[in-house]
């Protein structure tokens, strides 16, 4: 594994960048104090896998900045609150796995094999937050029709809005320039059907569950085909 360590406290940082160097199965760790630092590590392809300290100011903005530099990032966020707030504010910003804050570091090594296999490691009880809010999303979600489909550059433009970046902090996640940002974001929501960007969460969630019901429409229609 090649492990990236986010947080701003240096210690906390050196501490635990310490002690996965001395795991068999890691091969290489980088640390990063800050968002931009996080990214450029990223875009370096220095790690597969980052270990984010989510008590950070802004971490959920640096999640969505690390998933939009690498798509094929897996993020572990560390010293999570195992509420229902929190566990679904990552889920939606694209976290692989849950590290409790009351967790040891043998947890903290089992969190991180598991997102390199692929896997989500979780509590049970963050488990049940993430289905609850699954079903909640379910009975909330209005009929497909109602969804204009989305550009690819729409969508992660859409899930950084979510996730309460500046059009500057977008331009520079993305390596737009600020005028391109601003249209697509006047784009997203319009076609969105919304007026400002606190309404971007309800918008993604149709976006998604509407991807989800073309999947299953295809998938019955070519069983169909087959029988």
């Amino acid at each position: 594994m090649r492990v990236l360590v986010v947080t701003e406290i240096r210690l906390y940082r050196d501490g635990v960048a310490d002690l996965l160097r001395a795991l068999p199965d890691v091969a290489h760790v980088a640390t990063a104090a800050t968002t931009a630092g996080a990214v450029a590590a990223a875009r370096r392809q220095e790690c597969d896998l980052a270990l984010l300290d989510v008590t950070m100011e802004r971490a959920l903005v640096t999640v969505a900045a690390l998933r939009t530099a690498r798509r094929d990032l897996r993020v572990v966020a560390m010293g999570v609150h195992e509420d229902g707030l929190e566990v679904v504010a990552c889920a939606e910003a694209g976290v692989s796995g849950y590290v409790s804050r009351d967790a040891g570091f043998d947890e903290v090594a089992g969190a991180l094999r598991s997102a390199a296999r692929g896997e989500v490691a979780c509590s049970g009880r963050v488990a049940a937050e993430l289905i609850r809010h699954i079903g909640l999303q379910a009975r909330a979600t209005p009929t497909v029709s109602s969804v204009v489909p989305l550009t690819r550059r729409e969508r992660e433009v859409l899930r950084l809005v979510q996730s309460d970046m500046s059009n500057k902090e977008i331009a520079r996640a993305l390596d737009l320039q600020l005028s391109t940002v601003k249209n697509h974001v006047h784009n997203v929501l319009a076609k969105c059907g919304v007026t400002g960007r606190g309404e971007v969460a309800g918008a993604l969630a149709r976006i998604d569950a509407e991807t989800l019901s073309r999947g299953r429409a295809q998938y019955l229609e070519g069983s169909a085909t087959l029988t």
